[in-house]
């Protein structure tokens, strides 16, 4: 092979090196942000537990207090018929 031929190759050897490094820093930084993005979605989820149990116990309440008022209704009605 000639020198120039040979500096070729070198030059899209260096070239090619210099797009994997690239490559490899750019994979680095998608995985760095997958894993904030992976503990933002479960930070998510914690706070959506947490709002679906408030809301299963605020409807518990409701529903206790629903109860209540049939109950009372139906005395103020057995009142009203004497």
């Amino acid at each position: 092979m000639e020198e120039n031929e040979l500096n070729t190759l070198l030059e899209g050897i260096d070239k090619l090196l210099e797009e994997y490094k690239l490559f490899k820093e750019e994979n680095q930084q998608l995985r760095q942000q997958i894993v904030l993005l992976k503990a933002e979605n479960e930070a998510k989820k914690s706070e959506i537990n947490s709002l679906c149990d408030e809301i299963n116990e605020k409807d518990r309440i409701l529903e206790t207090q629903n109860k209540e008022l049939a109950v009372i209704k139906d005395k103020i009605q057995s009142v009203i018929k004497g």
